[in-house]
């Protein structure tokens, strides 16, 4: 992730957009992006009998009257950032309407409030599951009312082989750049599987102890390396065994971290439906905001 130049602050209702705008001003601040605050809105009006001249109207009143609520978010703003705007965008799917306004406007960062999991969500992937898995940029969910600079940032990495490495590149070179602008101090965690999932119980009894130092000592190494080639400086080190959401929770429980950036890959077909990848299993466990990156050209 790189400097954005263009960032887009959306949700599905005004609820949230205070909060994620200051973040987006913070972020503008630092990198002097353009910065658009919008908002999906549908209603059964579009679906209702009536003229199509009354059915306008009647839209354009409903987008009108949130634009105005929009524009009242941006005032306080208006001499802190160089460049915003306040656009209201009437699409039935607010996944759709989001993910196309993302591709329209070259967006290079969206920040979204945090939406509540909804029962339906072992049948289809809620808005912000969806976002983080199919949008082109890194994506802010934004959990917190505010940041107060200083404090910590966490960023989790898969950094045992060459599997992961693009992708846990992105994570550290975003992890860098937030832990800059919201100037706190950036751990990196590597969780890596229980011993017993990846040798056999004869070597297991052979050097138990001697297998899980090697297994460690590969994973850190080759972070200490890819920090060193992404010019990141000062990161605490968390080399962890065990599985990744409850690890990452439980480390983020400590740390009270302000933004945890992780990465995401996005899958098609039946196991999007079914299961959550660790970024979504971890998303509601974490108690800040969530940062996810993905490489947009892996799947």
């Amino acid at each position: 992730m790189d400097s954005p130049k263009k960032i887009l602050v959306i949700n599905d209702q005004l609820e949230g957009l205070q909060s994620a705008l200051g973040k987006a001003a913070l972020i503008e601040h630092y990198t002097g992006c353009e910065v658009e605050v919008a908002e999906v809105i549908w209603d059964h009006i579009e679906e209702e009998p009536i003229p199509d001249q009354d059915k306008a109207n009647l839209i354009e009143a409903f987008v009108a009257a949130d634009r105005h609520g929009l524009q009242n978010l941006l005032q306080p703003y208006k001499d802190r950032i160089a460049w915003s705007e306040a656009r209201v965008l009437w699409n039935k799917r607010a996944d759709e309407g989001i993910l196309e306004e993302v591709k329209r406007q070259q967006v290079n960062l969206l920040i979204k409030p945090a939406g509540a999991r909804s029962l339906g969500a072992f049948l289809h992937a809620p808005l912000d599951w969806r976002l983080i898995r199919e949008a082109s940029c890194p994506v802010l969910i934004s959990k917190s009312d505010g940041w107060q600079t200083g404090g910590t940032l966490l960023a989790a990495v898969d950094i045992a082989d060459d599997t992961h490495d693009a992708l846990s590149r992105e994570v550290l070179r975003a992890a860098g750049l937030m832990a800059k602008i919201i100037d706190a101090q950036l751990h990196v965690v590597c969780v890596y599987s229980d011993l017993g999932q990846s040798v056999n119980a004869l070597q297991v009894a052979m050097d138990y102890e001697g297998i899980k130092a090697d297994m460690r000592q590969a994973r850190q190494e080759l972070l200490l390396r890819t920090l060193e080639q992404l010019d990141v400086r000062g990161a605490e080190l968390h080399l962890l065994e065990g599985k990744p959401p409850q690890v990452i929770s439980r480390l983020a429980k400590e740390l009270h971290p302000t933004v945890t950036v992780m990465g995401t890959a996005a899958r098609k077909g039946l196991g999007k439906l079914l299961i959550g990848n660790t970024a979504e299993d971890t998303l509601s466990l974490l108690p800040g905001d969530i940062l996810t990156v993905r490489v947009v050209d892996q799947d």
